[in-house]
Order: C-alpha cells, then sequence, then structure tokens
C-alpha cells in the first residue's frame, strides 16, 4: 500500500508543480497596392516593305524610327511607320515585369516572324510610380526572300505583373 500511495503522490506532485505555460505574440501586418494596369495606345507599324528576291529584316525602334538590313527593301511607306504604345500604371516604388512574346504575321504568303524590343529595360524604368508611364514597343520583322505581296498582320499581347 505504501508503495501505491508513493506512485500516487508522486503523480498528483508532478502535475500540481508543473511550471506555467508561456505566451509570444506577433504583430500581424499587410499592404494593399493598386493593381497593376496596362492601356492600349498605337500599333506598331512596319509600313510599306519592297517584296524583293532576298529578303531580310526590317526594324522600328522604340522611338518609331525604321531600318533595313538589306536596303533593297526601303521604299517611301504609304502608311506612317510607328512603334506601339501603351501606358502602365503601378504603385509607387513597385517594380514590374514586362513580357512580350514573340509572334507570327500571317497574310497573302509565308508567315513573318516578329520579336520585340521596349523602352523599360532598366529598374528604375520598370519601378512604378502610381502614375502612368509611356511603355513604347519596337520590334523586329523577318521577311523571307521573294515575300508574296500583301497585307500582313498579327496580334501582340503585351503583359505587365508586379515582381
Amino acid at each position: 500500500m505504501k508503495k501505491i500511495t508513493f506512485i500516487l503522490f508522486a503523480l498528483i506532485a508532478g502535475t500540481t508543480f508543473a511550471q506555467d505555460s508561456d505566451t509570444g505574440s506577433a504583430t500581424v501586418n499587410a499592404e494593399i497596392v493598386s493593381p497593376i494596369e496596362i492601356s492600349d495606345g498605337s500599333d506598331l507599324n512596319f509600313g510599306t516593305i519592297n517584296g524583293t528576291a532576298t529578303g531580310g529584316t526590317v526594324s522600328v525602334t522604340t522611338s518609331g524610327v525604321r531600318s533595313f538590313s538589306n536596303s533593297d527593301m526601303a521604299i517611301t511607306s504609304a502608311t506612317a511607320i510607328t512603334a506601339a504604345n501603351f501606358s502602365v500604371t503601378a504603385a509607387s516604388s513597385y517594380l514590374y515585369s514586362i513580357s512580350i512574346p514573340d509572334i507570327t504575321l500571317t497574310g497573302s504568303g509565308d508567315d513573318m516572324a516578329v520579336t520585340f524590343i521596349h523602352n523599360r529595360n532598366t529598374v528604375a524604368g520598370r519601378t512604378g510610380s502610381g502614375s502612368a508611364q509611356p511603355l513604347n514597343v519596337g520590334g523586329t520583322l523577318t521577311v523571307g526572300d521573294a515575300q508574296d505581296a500583301g497585307t500582313y498582320s498579327g496580334t501582340v499581347n503585351v503583359t505587365v505583373a508586379y515582381e
């Protein structure tokens, strides 16, 4: 009986003298920024191009200046040469990325590939100001040898996202 009483007392005593619990705390915060937005402006137009026996590339800078890798392709354009432009609005001091996938123009003959460039290449250029910022997009069109005459077009989707 003494043994049972001693064991029972030890169990009760251990429970009675157990350390009190302790609690830590932390502040929980959240900041909501305005959604990033992109608005359409003008289209990218490579203009009128002379279809030669030997193709080449036609480039339009982000400021709308056109150049040719093959001078035989140069011709006065019937339409204005323009870089595409958009407006990006991102929260002040927040960095964003710009994604512009290559596309293919389709039309009267063989498809033609287009790659793109934009004017917001630096971190500072891709940091939101809280106001609309201009995003200009130029590109390079690859014209095939003896490309069929006609009109070619395609659509590019420009994506902006917070980093």
